[in-house]
């Protein structure tokens, strides 16, 4: 019986030896967003769904540079050329060869920005003709100009044993998706600082860790097998552009005992966001409580596999 969906052929699949395609389910394919560059791959689907589904938790001027399925740097602002400079300044090294995505129309000012990089998508609602046509000269850069994002209810994984599904978490996060649980209270800058970092840190590997300061990601930790080397992690990267940045830190996870939240104290950062739900959480609090730390408890675990 002859399939009713359409099947596309793609350039290649996670690895050039290996072939692939794309089953369309609905009316319009992603390809129908390309506006230039070469065919697209099995991993450049995988980035563009990663990114778009990060992009839809802003709703302010936001850019988000993806590598490999995982933001590496990502920033909001008042224009979308500053969030754009600040996005890349967080790990501009991790940027080269990765996917810029953003949620305002691609003005010149960007154009003349990227066009001296080396990124292999650029992703955004709308551009400027001329700066169409500026990034439309690097013959082999892909670009998509995909104006509205539709939300799933449901997610799927294929594994060995059968098709997965889950309900898609749609909690807002904002004021209401966390709780003050130390002493200390903190300004309203800092907490939209740490929304920022929430609104991150849901879309990276696990463990992840998301340092952060006015809406610009500082530190990221991301895919390691324990929180403690995630946090180290995201703390070298900081060292390297940040040095001497004050910082807030949100992780996906709780941390399970004193030693990690003891080593953000170290380096000087007194406002972190966690989920509750270990048996150490009382010690986590006194932990906060003593050294003067505002700790917050988030509405749900944000892990991501």
């Amino acid at each position: 019986m002859k399939s009713k969906y359409k099947k596309t052929k793609l350039r290649y699949g996670e690895n050039p030896n290996q072939k692939a395609h794309l089953v369309n389910k609905n009316n319009r394919s992603i390809l129908d967003f390309q506006i230039s560059g070469k065919e697209i791959s099995y991993n450049n689907i995988i980035d563009l769904d990663s990114g778009l589904k990060c992009l839809n938790e802003f709703s302010e001027p936001t850019s988000i540079i993806i590598k490999h399925t995982n933001p590496c740097g990502v920033a909001s602002s008042k224009t979308i050329l500053d969030a754009f400079k600040k996005s890349y300044r967080s790990d501009s090294k991790s940027a080269f060869g990765g996917i810029v995505f953003l949620n305002r129309k691609l003005n010149l000012n960007i154009a003349k920005s990227i066009i001296g990089k080396f990124f292999e998508m650029v992703v955004a609602p709308d551009f400027d003709k001329n700066a169409e046509k500026i990034l439309k000269s690097k013959k082999k850069l892909i670009l998509f100009k995909i104006p509205n994002y539709r939300k799933e209810k449901l997610s799927s994984r294929s594994t060995l044993f059968g098709e997965l599904y889950q309900t898609i978490d749609v909690s807002p996060i904002n004021k209401n998706f966390i709780k003050l649980v130390s002493e200390k209270n903190i300004s309203k800058k800092s907490i939209d600082d740490l929304i920022f970092s929430l609104k991150v840190v849901k879309h990276l590997k696990s463990n992840a860790i998301v340092l952060s300061k006015n809406k610009q990601t500082l530190g990221l930790g991301h895919g390691q097998t324990n929180r403690v080397d995630a946090l180290n992690f995201a703390i070298k990267n900081k060292n390297i552009y940040f040095r001497n940045s004050s910082f807030v830190c949100v992780s996906d996870g709780f941390f399970p005992f004193t030693d990690s939240i003891s080593l953000l104290n170290r380096r000087g950062c007194k406002i972190i966001a966690q989920p509750s739900g270990s048996i150490n959480d009382g010690k986590i609090v006194s932990y906060a409580n003593k050294n003067r730390i505002s700790l917050f408890f988030i509405k749900n675990r944000l892990f991501k596999h």
